[in-house]
């Protein structure tokens, strides 16, 4: 019955049109166009989203009153509550012939991605091209590619979960923002900042580039038992953005390695290829690692990123459906802590501009897991817990961020949901001893428990 199950969602679904939930193996899903697109196929999706923050306002110090940007919607972060588009994205997908697919995408909306030094505009967001049986054991991915990393980077239309909000550690660690690797910017000195980070105005700050990089990747996927499946992606590319060009900052090399057990029988994977995948039932283990080498004024040093962790799927849009995911994730070099505060009169640098730490000394680290259950075919109930600790190494810089979240999600089709999400969050300062006493340590305190709770209504809606 389960098979059958299977197989008749699939057929009634038309999977032949979209990219669709649950794929473990993320290079065959973005990479590899299906022979139903023919030589071109427009596929798209709008997430409208409103935020609210519980915001409370600082009560120390020069930003008396002031609200942290971490209680704003972001990246305009000037209310703490929104309705917007976060989210609307065209793409084509296709097959030049049998042995090469293209994929081209847009990006429009109010996200990080979309914004850059100060103002929106639509962006080419996907656009690569994949060789694939040239070189045996080698698929040849060309383009902005997304780089190979923590399941939360690597995740794509449309299994996101939280969609409007990935972990604090994924945010801040993994999804940087970039600048101007060659402007002259001025070094914190003040005593509580002893990394003596580099500050970067937001004048200069472009935004984020979605996990992607222009550069190359050699991948491939392999069955090397009935049911396991070993799959790879190594790439090589540009550590900035694509369409900002002055934030060009070196090399960047990623990898990934992950092994699948597929849960379903190998019958049932071989008469139904649209069920293998995008519903697949599997347990994966993975492992990544990333390293670059930029610079900042002349000064080149080297930031690392690593990390594994695995998932647990079985049975989307089934009742009794289970989704399960865990990961840990650490890094060294390059940690960047955002500006605090929007720009105000008598603001301090430390407060209102983007700090970045270089060395590898300096470090970070953090995990997420969550867990979804599928009540009935429609109704699906996800809780996630995040945790990111940074700079350990510097005691009176030391932050650990805790997030709890609920949310409920029923999806109308495999294609089409409404979330309505809450999420408990914390910012902690493990060390407040190592703050000098008195104004420093009361305006630390200060900011860090005025961080609200965040509640967010959201929908997906794909053609």
């Amino acid at each position: 019955m389960k098979k059958l199950a299977k197989l008749a969602l699939c057929a009634s679904i038309g999977l032949c049109t979209v990219p669709v939930a649950n794929a473990a193996n993320w290079f065959d899903i973005q990479t590899i166009s299906l022979p139903e697109w023919g030589s071109g196929k427009l596929i798209g999706f709008v997430q409208p989203l409103f935020t609210d923050y519980s915001a409370n306002s600082v009560t120390s110090g020069p930003v008396h009153d002031q609200t942290a940007k971490f209680n704003l919607v972001q990246p305009t972060s000037n209310q703490t509550s929104d309705f917007y588009v976060q989210r609307a994205r065209l793409f084509v997908r296709g097959s030049i012939n049998p042995d090469i697919s293209y994929y081209v995408g847009t990006e429009m909306g109010q996200n990080g991605y979309d914004y850059s030094f100060g103002s929106y505009s639509p962006r080419l967001i996907d656009a690569n091209v994949v060789f694939s049986n040239y070189i045996p054991g080698i698929r040849l991915e060309v383009g902005n590619i997304r780089a190979p990393g923590p399941e939360g980077a690597m995740e794509g239309f449309m299994d996101f979960n939280l969609l409007d909000m990935f972990p604090t550690g994924i945010t801040q660690l993994m999804q940087p923002t970039f600048y101007n690797p060659s402007v002259a910017y001025a070094q914190i000195t003040h005593p509580i900042n002893t990394g003596q980070p580099y500050a970067v105005p937001a004048a200069n700050v472009s935004g984020n580039n979605g996990f992607r990089y222009p550069g190359v990747q050699a991948e491939d996927w392999f069955m090397v038992a009935p049911q396991t499946e070993v799959a790879y992606g190594l790439m090589l590319a540009d550590y900035g953005r694509l369409f900002d060009q002055g934030t060009s900052n070196g090399p960047i090399i990623a990898g990934r390695l992950q092994a699948s057990y597929l849960l379903d029988d190998p019958e049932t994977i071989k008469s139904c290829d649209y069920c293998k995948r995008f519903f697949r039932n599997d347990l994966t283990g993975f492992v990544w690692a990333q390293q670059a080498h930029p610079s900042i004024m002349g000064v080149e040093s080297t930031m690392k990123r690593d990390g594994f962790g695995m998932t647990f799927r079985d049975g989307y849009m089934q009742r009794g459906g289970l989704n399960i995911k865990a990961e840990y994730f650490e890094g060294s070099g390059n940690i960047v802590a955002p500006a605090v505060f929007n720009t105000f009169p008598g603001a301090q640098t430390q407060l209102t501009n983007e700090l970045v730490y270089i060395g590898s000394q300096n470090k970070a680290s953090g995990y997420s897991a969550s867990a979804g259950y599928f009540l009935d075919k429609n109704w699906e109930l996800v809780a996630r817990y995040d945790y990111y600790d940074r700079l350990p190494n510097l005691a009176d810089q030391e932050r650990i961020f805790k997030d709890k979240a609920v949310m409920a999600v029923y999806h109308m089709t495999p294609m089409n949901k409404i979330v309505v999400d809450y999420i408990d969050r914390s910012l902690g300062i493990p060390n407040p001893g190592a703050i000098p006493a008195g104004p420093q340590r009361a305006l630390a305190e200060s900011i860090a428990g005025s961080i609200g709770n965040q509640f967010d209504i959201w929908a997906v809606f794909a053609f």
